[in-house]
């Protein structure tokens, strides 16, 4: 038999188990004495400190209330004596007689018979500064000289050997100066105060300060006999508790002094007088009765502790003798148990994947604790069930009938192999697992382990990816790339069916006005908004996808007909015009739509949305807000506008562009009022290129801004050279485009290139449609007004042609409304024509503008014009567009002098 006995080594470690107990339990006596006596002290500590604390402040408010009672009683004397009725009278006499020795006399026994009050000397001075009494000892040089704040007069606190307070009174009569009064009073008291501090311990000190600029200049106090100057703040930048007084705060504080020592100080500002109190004792006086008392506690507590010791030794020895040997046999009996299984528990409890084995029927023998976390069930719930609990159908039905055919075929398909598949948690839900199975034998009986890991999160990140690469961020519809990926799959099916469908390319119209002027905020979610309006205008199969920026692309997947799809645009239309509020903002907007129909406009993704896109040009062209399908036409006029911006561009490279110049005249008296500057192209192998093709070009492709600025820039230059050449041309008009109004620099840009060219802001005038100006009114009335602060005058062009809101007319700053020649032209043959312009010319007279005709032809148009009152005319029939030098010959002949 083996024996029982414990091996050597055990046997030698009992007696030093047992001590270690002992010395343990010592330890913690000796911690929990020490942690007491630590306690103990501490509260003797705190007790002093609050003690103190409380003694200082209420010594030091009872001090600072009594300097500030002598100060305003002492101040009161001398106010009581400048306003005596007799002392008045008296100065009165003698201001207005030096000579009177009677008054004289009568101020020098007052000043005397004071003396007896408590004033060490006291002056009367008369209204012209004089010295007309004394009486009594001045101090001429103290050693120290602090003003005193008051309502009352000059008051200072000085030091000469004592403190005394100076006090210099006017003596007023009947609201008129007619003298003052200087007293000074010994203040006996308030040097006492001084010395008692010392009652508070040999290092007690009472410090009473002033501020001197950067420093603080101090009296004499307990430890220092004379006066002194400190710095605010210690070398280190702590400021001094005195500091704190001064500026106006009241407290208690643990801090070094001037002396560099450190102490417990009370202080507090001395009233509103301008002075600052400290009262104090160095810290060491205040704890050395401490450190006395913890010496004695120290003794008393070292001694409990060795007797504690003691007799914790021989009451536990025996205890804990015991105590070792029962866990040593416990120890030794279950050693060997605990190793085997504890390894493998902590293996199984510690990973994260879920270990499941299963007999060869499937049921379940062991479901560690991370299948417990992966599938919700406890082990005691599925521990003796099948498998197929944890599987969903179909899996479910066909588990027993695999794992029966594979014992007895030995056919295998996942044994062996990690493969992705679904699992059913005990909620019910269906989720994807990493799983992977092994066969073993435990005497000669074969089961199988599955190790499975949850791939839930990971799945989830894949398709989260997946979405971010196929999706808008912002409207979270389908991108590009997903959209054209649609629409190849559309085409696939179409070629396979036969059939047709259509990619319409959508554009919202002057969603950039929108989105400068009232922020990107505002314009996401416009933009949000717009896709959930097209996306509920859609057909559940139909795709709408964004392009980017303020595009968007749809897909419609099955069409009867080609005109389906302009019943689809059509809803579209009219759900995007409705109103939008965002933000306490009702926004309106409007869509261009391009359609291309598949096969007819292309057989490919890139051509079907190329084509689409250019029919949602042509919708531009014709006024936006409509849809246009595409045609073959589209395709050469798309081509002509490609290639009319490539030859602007290289037009205003080679500087082909000129100006040509048209005068505005005066109906009174048939002078030249302006002239306007209008841009011409002549092209070399095109003629010349007519501004309405070119200049809508410039505008989409935004060269109108750089354009528009260098016409303004010629246009100044030329006037500055006629004005040179003495030609008096009043003002030179340059049209403003919708895009160049639009830029957020416009007014910095304009007012540069006039300093640039030195033309006179009220040289130039600039003239605007009122369809641009009414995108943003708000916003166009404060960029007009900031034009016209410069003092460039404003015109309203082609009025009648646009919104013609009368409301916003009214508010507009502009200084010239130009009707337009469509109303013009048939003036003298239209009857409403006729009313239209006379109204015209009636508001905007009533309104303080002046009115402009443009396109007059005829004598019998201007002999209308001047009959209704019109105040400027333009066109034909005085001079068409000119160029400079033929203007120049023009302006020469009609302005030279007779």
């Amino acid at each position: 038999m083996h024996s029982q006995s414990p091996p050597p080594a055990a046997l030698q470690s009992q007696p030093y188990r047992q001590h270690r107990i002992i010395l343990v339990a010592g330890a913690i006596l000796i911690a929990v004495a020490v942690f007491i006596g630590a306690l103990v002290f501490y509260i003797m500590q705190r007790h002093a400190e609050q003690f103190l604390s409380n003694n200082l402040q209420s010594s030091l408010q009872s001090r600072k209330d009594l300097t500030v009672s002598e100060i305003h009683v002492d101040i009161e004397k001398v106010v009581t004596i400048a306003t005596r009725p007799f002392l008045i009278g008296q100065l009165r006499q003698v201001n207005a007689h030096a000579g009177d020795a009677s008054a004289r006399e009568a101020l020098d026994r007052a000043a005397q018979s004071f003396l007896m009050t408590g004033f060490s000397s006291l002056a009367i001075y008369g209204k012209n500064g004089a010295l007309i009494a004394h009486t009594g000892s001045s101090i001429l040089q103290p050693d120290l000289a602090v003003p005193i704040h008051n309502a009352f007069g000059q008051v200072q606190l000085l030091f000469s050997g004592g403190l005394v307070l100076r006090v210099a009174i006017a003596i007023a009569d009947g609201g008129q100066t007619v003298g003052k009064v200087v007293a000074e009073m010994p203040l006996p008291e308030l040097g006492k105060m001084f010395n008692d501090a010392k009652t508070l311990g040999t290092t007690g000190e009472l410090v009473m300060c002033a501020s001197d600029g950067g420093s603080m200049v101090c009296f004499p106090s307990t430890l220092k006999s004379r006066v002194f100057r400190l710095n605010e703040r210690m070398p280190d930048g702590v400021p001094l508790p005195m500091t704190d007084a001064l500026d106006g705060k009241t407290g208690f504080v643990q801090a070094r002094d001037y002396r560099r020592q450190q102490v417990i100080a009370a202080y507090t500002p001395v009233g509103n007088l301008g002075l600052g109190m400290v009262l104090k004792m160095d810290s060491a006086e205040l704890y050395a009765p401490l450190w006395a008392q913890l010496h004695s506690l120290v003794l008393a507590l070292a001694g409990v502790i060795v007797f504690a010791l003691l007799l914790l030794y021989w009451s536990l020895m025996p205890l804990v003798g015991r105590l070792v040997r029962s866990e040593r046999q416990a120890h030794l009996t279950s050693a060997s148990l605990r190793d085997s299984e504890g390894r493998t528990r902590a293996i199984l409890d510690n990973i994260d994947e879920g270990i499941v084995t299963i007999a060869a029927d499937g049921i379940i023998e062991l479901f560690n604790p991370g299948a417990e976390r992966i599938f919700g069930y406890t082990g005691d719930e599925v521990i003796g069930k099948n498998l197929s609990i944890l599987m969903p159908e179909p899996d479910q039905s066909a588990h027993d009938r695999y794992l029966e055919h594979y014992l007895y075929t030995g056919e295998k398909r996942i044994i062996g192999l990690g493969r992705e598949v679904c699992a059913l948690r005990k909620n019910g839900e269906i989720f994807p697992v990493d799983l992977r199975i092994s066969e073993f034998s435990v005497a000669g009986t074969r089961r199988f382990i599955g190790i499975v890991r949850d791939i839930t999160e990971r799945r989830a990140a894949e398709a989260k990816i997946m979405h971010l690469a196929n999706h808008d961020t912002l409207t979270n519809l389908p991108n590009r790339n997903l959209v054209q990926d649609r629409v190849q799959q559309a085409i696939a099916r179409a070629q396979r069916a036969n059939s047709r469908f259509a990619v319409m390319f959508i554009d919202l119209d002057k969603f950039k006005v929108i989105n400068d002027s009232l922020g990107h905020d505002i314009g996401d979610l416009l933009l949000q908004t717009v896709a959930q309006r097209l996306t509920e205008s859609l057909r559940t199969g139909d795709t709408v996808g964004r392009q980017g920026g303020d595009e968007f692309i749809v897909l419609l997947d099955s069409l009867n007909t080609p005109e389906d799809a302009a019943l689809v645009a059509h809803k579209m239309l009219l759900s995007l015009a409705a109103p939008y509020q965002l933000n306490g903002y009702e926004l309106y907007t409007s869509a261009s739509i391009g359609i291309a129909v598949y096969p007819q406009d292309g057989d490919n993704v890139e051509t079907l949305l190329k084509n689409s896109d250019t029919a949602m040009y042509h919708a531009k062209d014709n006024g936006r807000s409509n849809y246009q399908f595409f045609t073959q036409s589209m395709n050469a006029i798309a081509a002509e506008r490609l290639q009319l911006e490539s030859h602007l561009r290289q037009a205003m490279e080679r500087s082909e562009l000129l100006l040509h110049y048209q005068p505005l005249v005066n109906l009174a008296d048939n002078s030249i009022a302006a002239t306007e500057a209008l841009l011409r192209w002549p092209h070399s192998s095109l003629g010349m290129i007519s501004p309405d093709r070119f200049i809508p070009v410039a505008e989409d492709s935004g060269l109108i801004v750089p354009l528009g600025e260098w016409v303004l820039r010629q246009a100044c230059m030329q006037l500055r050279k006629w004005h040179d050449r003495n030609i008096p041309l009043r003002r030179m008009v340059v049209n403003l485009s919708p895009r160049q109004f639009r830029q957020p620099h416009l007014v910095q840009t304009f007012s540069g290139i006039l300093n640039e060219t030195g033309v006179d802001p009220r040289w130039l005038g600039l003239e605007i449609t009122e369809s641009v100006i009414m995108e943003n009114p708000e916003e166009s009335i404060i960029r007009l007004k900031q034009l016209q602060a410069l003092g460039i005058e404003l015109s309203l062009d082609d009025f009648g042609t646009g919104y013609s809101s009368l409301s916003y007319l009214k508010r507009f700053p502009i200084d010239k409304l130009k009707i337009d020649q469509s109303f013009i032209h048939d003036i003298t043959t239209d009857r409403k024509d006729e009313a239209m312009v006379a109204a015209i010319i009636v508001m905007a007279h009533r309104l303080n503008i002046c009115v402009v005709a443009e396109g007059v032809e005829t004598e019998a148009q201007l002999a209308f014009l001047r009959e209704h009152g019109c105040d400027q005319y333009q066109g034909y029939y005085f001079s068409k567009p000119l160029p400079d030098n033929e203007l120049s010959l023009m302006l020469g002949s009609i302005m030279a002098p007779a």
